[in-house]
């Protein structure tokens, strides 16, 4: 068993619909293939502060929601049938971001796997809101699956603008595609917004500024491959010009990308590829899953729990 990538525990957002079974699926060949343990949450409501009970009823109420939920958790392990697997489960109470968050605070989890549909009025948590809210302010990182992919990536794409967030993305988008020996592209979008002041004064004569542009992000993009120290046959590599999210659904769509990886912060200042709001426009427009990665520098705006 390979266990190059982390082997720390990858905690599993589950509400037991097909989206979180398929981000299982994940997990457990992530487990298996990195060592790592698996923790499965599932977060009930809080009704401390419910209206429509007094305090014994409320408190009978929260025991059996709970009880409930670890009742199907242990049902889902025994249901995996991996004795080879170091998997727990806990029950988390309140608003589901917030207490995926401060778990992935307390315990030091690197990576979140989370389905993109939940099942059933209040479980329906990774409509949209919560995989967004996961991405801006959880700080691990995030891989929202889609319900269809029920199996290891065959095509995974990496998108670069050069940074170090990043870099830290595509290397971590190339272990995962080692991993499931899956084909791997990497793209560098040009955005025009985004032009170095002293490229547009340095344009020699019978040129023009695309193509020194074009030209100079070639470079980048060669220097860039050449970083990661890695066979050039392994990497397909894109370069294009446009809007940095609709280049990745375009080149997702054409090169029929099952995991997209992207990380969540760009350049400061520059609204460039790598800002959340790319990355969530890419998970509302793409049938990819996503995986999201943190700079190491990030903090939660959601306060932890104090001890």
């Amino acid at each position: 068993m390979s266990h190059e990538l982390n082997s720390k525990p990858i905690l599993v957002a589950m509400d037991f619909s097909p989206c979180s079974a398929a981000a299982l699926k994940h997990a457990v060949w992530l487990a298996r293939k990195t060592g790592a343990p698996l923790v499965l949450t599932h977060t009930i409501p809080d009704l401390s502060q419910s209206v429509h009970w007094g305090p014994d009823e409320r408190e009978v109420n929260q025991r059996e929601l709970h009880d409930r939920s670890e009742d199907a958790m242990r049902r889902v392990i025994v249901d995996l049938n991996a004795m080879d697997l170091d998997v727990t489960f806990r029950t988390l109470v309140g608003e589901p971001f917030v207490e995926i968050t401060r778990a992935v605070q307390a315990a030091g989890y690197e990576m979140v796997l989370a389905g993109t549909r939940g099942n059933g009025k209040w479980e329906e948590f990774f409509v949209g809101s919560t995989a967004k809210r996961l991405i801006r302010k959880c700080p691990a990182s995030v891989w929202i699956v889609k319900a269809e992919h029920l199996v290891p990536p065959k095509v995974v794409l990496a998108a670069t603008d050069f940074s170090d967030i990043s870099l830290k993305a595509v290397k971590e988008g190339l272990k995962i595609a080692q991993q499931a020996d899956a084909a791997f592209h990497l793209l560098h979008v040009i955005d025009s917004k985004d032009v170095p002041e002293d490229l547009i004064s340095r344009v020699p004569e019978g040129s023009t500024l695309r193509q020194e542009i074009n030209d100079e992000a070639t470079r980048r993009l060669d220097e860039f491959v050449a970083s990661l120290d890695i066979n050039r046959t392994q990497i397909q590599s894109h370069l294009s010009w446009g809007t940095p999210w609709q280049e990745i659904r375009r080149i997702a769509k054409h090169q029929a990308v099952e995991l997209i990886v992207i990380g969540t912060v760009g350049r400061s200042g520059v609204k460039g590829l790598l800002l959340g709001s790319t990355a969530e426009r890419v998970l509302d427009t793409c049938n990819c899953s996503i995986l999201t990665i943190k700079p190491d520098n990030f903090v939660s705006p959601i306060e932890p729990i104090a001890n």
